[in-house]
Order: C-alpha cells, then structure tokens, then sequence
C-alpha cells in the first residue's frame, strides 16, 4: 500500500477536512466506574468475543474495503486519523495532559498517527517522533499523552533496536498511551508478545472492532481499557463480511 508518509501528503489538509466533515461526531464510548473511557478486556480474560478480528481478518478486510467497497487508502487513513485525533483531544482533556507525543512508524498506523497530529497541532502542543529514523526521543512525564502508532496488526516480527528502545522509554514513563488499532508488539491474534516486547497503553482506539488478542495472552493487561470506532462504514457491515468469509472458510 505504500508508505505512511506518502499517504498523508495527500492527506493533509484538503482530503483530511473533506472526510472529517462527512463523519459524525461519535465521542469514544464510556463504560461505568473509575476507568473511565472504553471497554476492559479483563472482563471475560481469555474467551475472546465472536465479533473480534484476528490479524488476518483485519488484513483481509482492508483489502475487501478497497477492492471491492471502492474505498481508497487516503479516504480509510483520513477517516482514522479523524477519530483518532477525536480520541487524543479527550483523553488529553480527561488526563490533564499539555503535550501530545506522536510515535510514529513505517506503516498505516504512522499514517493515521500523522493525520491526527496535523488535526491537532492548531489547538495542542503536538511532537513527532520517528525512532526507526534515528529521531530522538522526547521528554515523557506524566503531562504527556504517548499516540502509539509504531506498530499495526501486520506486524510479524519481535520489535528490535531503535522501535524496541522506544517500547522500553514509554513503558517506564508517567506518560498517558493511547494504542492505534492496537498496543505495538501486541499479536492480534494470539495476545502474545512478540519477542517479549510490547508497549503497555491507557486507552487503545480501535477500528471497526476488537482485536482477538486483546482479550487471550498477555493482551488484556496491554491494551487497558479498549473502544471501537467506526471509519467511513457501518461496522454492522464489516461484521456481516467477517460473518460470511467465516462461513466460507468452514
């Protein structure tokens, strides 16, 4: 699909505002008691939900959406991006936090990382930072809320050198972490961590649905609490789709 940073050169503002505008306002849902927005995945840990993807499903998704629903990438990362910066404008209210840190890496989830922080950057004191580009870290307190858009579900590998310090830097940090789609290092599939490093969020933001892994393995003591957020298309049909290749799969 190409580089993120391509896509949000395309993106950034004119396709950005243009899709922003044709979505509704959905605040991220709040469930009851002191946590706060989302979901917990301690709920029922160990027994994933029918209605959760693994990372296949996810992949094979995105593909059914722009091969046969018609939609582009550009349209699928800018409606992300809009809710993700939805998202960080919240919690950072909600925390107290003055400064955005945007962790940024080579995929969609970098993508949707930068599409956000171009959204907030008129109304927040927002950083870029690119650790598999050599960029150096920023300062992590508790002031500051960690998007965490390294890693995707495509990931397939242990996080190694400069991604894996970055991991390290943020989880022993005070700093509030919202995951994009999915906590970095996390499997979405099994909840294991790969190589044995994942970076532990507050709040993950995920599209369409949950990922399997949030609720096996290690995952519901990594995405914290979890809401789903829709991105250009109902979810009922996502879920109809995953119903039906279900099916079909046997």
């Amino acid at each position: 699909m190409g580089g993120a940073a391509g896509w949000v050169r395309l993106l950034t503002p004119t396709v950005y505002a243009i899709v922003r505008r044709t979505l509704p306002r959905v605040a991220p849902r709040r469930a009851a008691g002191r946590g706060g927005i989302g979901y917990n995945a301690h709920m029922d840990p160990g027994n994933a939900p029918e209605r959760a993807f693994t990372a296949a499903e996810a992949t094979a998704m995105d593909a059914w959406l722009v091969e046969t629903r018609g939609f582009t990438i550009p349209q699928l990362m800018a409606a992300a991006g809009a809710r993700l910066a939805d998202a960080a404008r919240e919690l950072a209210a909600a925390r107290g936090c003055s400064r955005v840190s945007f962790l940024v890496g080579p995929g969609n989830n970098g993508g949707d990382a930068l599409v956000a922080e171009s959204a907030l950057r008129s109304e927040l004191a927002t950083e870029i930072w690119r650790p598999l580009g050599g960029g150096a870290a920023p300062t992590l307190g508790a002031e500051t809320l960690l998007v965490d858009g390294l890693f995707g579900v495509g990931l397939a590998r242990p996080i190694e050198g400069g991604a894996r310090a970055a991991v390290d830097r943020v989880n022993g940090s005070d700093a509030v972490v919202l995951a994009v789609d999915i906590p970095s290092g996390l499997c979405a599939t099994t909840g294991e961590v790969m190589g044995g490093c994942a970076l532990r969020a507050d709040l993950t933001l995920t599209f369409v649905g949950p990922k399997r892994g949030f609720f096996l393995g290690a995952g519901p003591g990594l995405v914290g609490r979890w809401t789903s957020v829709e991105i250009g298309f109902p979810a009922e049909e996502a879920w109809g789709w995953l119903a039906a290749r279900r099916g079909a799969d046997g």
